[in-house]
């Protein structure tokens, strides 16, 4: 049959066969192109599958935040108020301690007169009492009864005096204490800004 064929055709089928060989290596070359571009397809797909995911997720928390940033002026508002009120309340429980703090001064001097007084009339049943000795020294010798019924009198009368003065010298170390705390606690309240300087 190659016989039949002129050298013109055999150079044609010759050629040909060159092309359809090129060609096929062409396919090939483009098959293994397909199948990486397939392969990297795949691969972007799932990936923007994930990144969607993501962007999703991220708008869901979006959402969240706006809607606590939201609430958050509220709640604010609430933490101001409770403030506000619990500084409303120390400035009352100040003003009544200013109130009490003169009172408690007040009471301070009137005390110390009682422990004056308390003082002067022990001074003077003392000296009383001395005057008394000298009385009982008679009275001895009339009745031995009468002696320890005096005695007795004096010995209550000095307790009950000496009772007096301890009071009121309690009296006066508590208000002092008193006194001391209250300006303390004032500037304490002051310097936490939870009242004014002038109240």
């Amino acid at each position: 049959m190659d016989q039949e064929k002129t050298p013109e055709q055999k150079e044609q089928l010759k050629t040909w066969a060159g092309q359809r060989d090129a060609l096929l290596f062409e396919i090939s070359g483009l098959k293994t192109t397909q199948e990486k571009l397939v392969k990297t397809n795949k691969e972007l797909r799932e990936a923007n599958s994930d990144t969607i995911s993501m962007i999703n997720k991220s708008i869901g928390r979006i959402e969240e935040l706006q809607k606590k940033e939201a609430e958050l002026p509220l709640l604010i508002s609430k933490e101001i108020a409770s403030l506000k009120e619990e500084k409303s309340r120390l400035q009352a429980e100040v003003t009544a301690l200013k109130s009490l703090l003169d009172i408690l001064k007040s009471e301070k001097a009137s005390i110390k007169e009682d422990v004056v007084f308390a003082l002067n009339t022990f001074d003077i049943i003392r000296n009383e009492t001395s005057s008394m000795d000298k009385i009982t020294d008679n009275v001895v010798r009339i009745s031995k009864d009468n002696i320890k019924t005096v005695n007795d009198l004096m010995s209550n009368l000095s307790k009950s005096i000496d009772e007096i003065i301890e009071v009121n010298r309690k009296n006066v170390f508590e208000t002092n204490i008193v006194i001391d705390k209250v300006p303390k606690m004032i500037m304490e309240a002051q310097k936490h800004g939870l009242i004014k300087n002038r109240i």
